[in-house]
């Protein structure tokens, strides 16, 4: 879905005879991915034709009475903590997982495993004193030594014998040993992920970040015919079956499938849940709503870190962050379904009783469904069906514009967060406070957009915390490694936070709701390209200059500050529920600019 945003979203402007010519250059992870959508479910595209039919044909709704009935149900403030309880407590174990290949990878030295001088009984630093002297700390080579020889010496005998001859060439590592005194067993020691399979030990976050893009593909659309609460229960489930999972596997590749599947839960449950949370609220609180719903990040990096420090190993540690989810789930079961969605679907007694009220819902018919009978279409008419609903997203131009510059914004604002948050190797700094300083920082990152969104509006908040953002990433090239670069790093998660967090706010608010859950599906799809590619820009670029991260992300800021010029301001306007009710808003505010 957010390949299809960069690669051919454009060609919609030239009309629909020219798309379908088009189609062959669609990305095949996108085929790949409606495929699989529809082998899970043949039914999926007559089902929601029904919904969709059902309800333009019998329901309206006035989103300023819709709001109303909302407020009154929001005044119970217990009842908004208890929904913000609800949605925010599974975030935590999702940011745990997120950033726990900080920790399941680590940073550990290593040298060549040499047999001869293991039988030995040396420490680790006297091998590494014969076999690779004045190696870098992670090396993946030896000296071609005759070791059958220097087994006989001690070690003093053995380094006279070394010093007093030439330097032989070297050679590759077969095999490697680990000093992992601060993170303990790894990943990284348990199938080698170093040298030549460094790509491998990138690719063990990278695969979350694709299990979360197709996590966005699924539940983004899925999600708007089948409910929020569903989609979110289902996503906790499969977190707490999976998560526990991947600590008893001993194969790389089942370890990996794993990964892709928390990162599968990980979307839905983010996507689904801050949905929720604004649908069940009105413009006072939704704000504020939308913002402290984040926090559930921060506290994440918080607990992994302490999770971390008290586990031996990776296995400990992916159980430590994983189980905590059974209650979660739990939990989740008594949230509400959004409204919002249940009126658009038609479900107007489940709203009316949600609501307490069945004000601002009017049939145009009885309210007996009559369902409109589709008859099975064939394979490729189910395909065609999908591409024109997915592409009502540029249905306008305007539409479009707002799409094409969200996804963007979030692609751009997720590749920043996991740079900095990964780039913690790179610092030469204890690890368990810099994450456990990456969570503390993200509580005013989080809160900093109220202060904001207070005086100014979604648009001027984004445009101005991008700016400041890129600004103090480009510093970090004067500051050398260590600390102070540590420090401004921080800094610069900090605005980078908040401005995601306004970027977030107004993705929701800039899409009527029966295309809501789709538009933030495709900007979830498309940020974890920037997720995606984070940990090897990190791993592989930034080993090499450690400037190349930091600075990237500057950039990307301030062209996102410079895009975020072009999309509207949402700020005391009502939340719409078609595109129609959207063209119709456009149009009167170009009655009262003529005028």
């Amino acid at each position: 879905m957010g390949f299809y945003h960069q690669g051919t979203g454009f060609h919609r402007f030239f009309g629909d005879e020219k798309f379908f010519a088009n189609l062959s250059y669609m990305p095949t992870s996108l085929i790949l991915s409606l495929i699989i959508i529809l082998s899970f479910n043949d039914n999926i595209y007559t089902s929601s034709l029904i919904i969709y039919t059902h309800v333009h044909l019998k329901c309206q709704m006035d989103p300023a009475t819709l709001e109303n009935a909302l407020e009154k149900k929001c005044r119970n403030h217990a009842w908004l903590a208890w929904i913000l309880l609800l949605t925010c407590s599974p975030l935590i174990f999702v940011a745990s997982h997120l950033s726990s290949y900080v920790f399941l990878g680590g940073n550990p030295s290593f040298f060549c495993y040499i047999p001869e001088l293991v039988e030995t009984n040396w420490t680790k630093e006297q091998i590494r004193e014969i076999s690779s002297p004045g190696l870098e700390k992670q090396s993946c080579v030896h000296y071609a030594r005759n070791y059958s020889l220097l087994k006989e010496l001690d070690f003093e005998e053995a380094l006279s014998y070394c010093n007093k001859r030439p330097k032989p060439h070297v050679v590759k590592c077969k095999n490697y040993i680990y000093e992992e005194e601060v993170f303990h067993e790894t990943i990284i020691s348990e199938w080698d992920l170093v040298c030549d399979d460094l790509p491998l030990r990138s690719t063990a976050q990278g695969t979350v970040a694709f299990g979360k893009l197709f996590g966005a593909v699924v539940f983004g659309m899925i999600s708007d015919r089948y409910g929020r609460k569903r989609i979110f229960i289902f996503s906790c489930t499969l977190l707490t079956v999976v998560g526990p999972s991947a600590a008893f596997v001993h194969s790389y590749a089942m370890f990996i499938i794993l990964r892709l599947l928390i990162g599968v839960a990980n979307s839905g449950i983010f996507e689904t849940g801050y949905t929720l949370v604004l649908e069940l609220t009105v413009k006072k609180y939704r704000t504020c709503l939308g913002n402290i719903f984040n926090i559930g990040f921060a506290i994440g990096l918080v607990y992994l870190s302490l999770a971390a420090y008290l586990t031996v190993g990776w296995r400990q540690l992916q159980l430590a962050i994983s189980l905590p989810m059974i209650a979660c789930t739990i939990l989740g079961c008594f949230l509400p379904e959004s409204p919002r969605w249940l009126i658009t679907s038609g479900k107007l007694d489940k709203a009316s009783k949600l609501l307490g009220s069945s004000a601002g819902i009017v049939s145009k018919e009885s309210a007996k469904s009559q369902d409109i009978k589709v008859n099975s279409d064939s394979y490729c008419k189910k395909l065609i069906f999908f591409f024109k609903d997915y592409l009502k997203l540029f249905s306008t131009l305007e539409l479009a514009k707002r799409i094409l510059i969200c996804n963007y914004l979030w692609f751009m604002g997720s590749f920043y967060y996991f740079v900095i948050a990964l780039s913690g190797i790179n610092f030469d700094f204890n690890q368990y406070l810099y994450v456990v300083l990456n969570g503390i920082v993200e509580v005013p990152g989080f809160l900093l957009p109220l202060l904001f969104l207070s005086y100014f509006g979604r648009k001027s908040s984004g445009i101005i915390l991008w700016f400041v953002s890129g600004i103090t990433m480009l510093i970090t090239i004067v500051m050398p490694p260590g600390g102070p670069m540590m420090c401004i790093s921080l800094a610069g998660r900090l605005f980078g936070t908040a401005a995601y967090g306004v970027t977030m706010f107004h993705t929701v608010e800039l899409f009527p709701t029966e295309k809501r859950n789709t538009a933030l599906g495709s900007c979830l799809t498309v940020s974890q390209i920037g997720a995606l590619l984070a940990p090897y820009i990190v791993d592989i670029m930034g080993r090499k200059f450690w400037w190349i991260p930091t600075t990237l992300c500057g950039f990307l800021a301030l062209q996102g500050a410079f895009f975020s010029m072009f999309i509207p301001e949402t700020k005391n306007v009502p939340m719409l529920d078609t595109i129609k009710e959207m063209v119709e808003h456009e149009d009167e505010d170009l009655y009262k600019d003529s005028e």
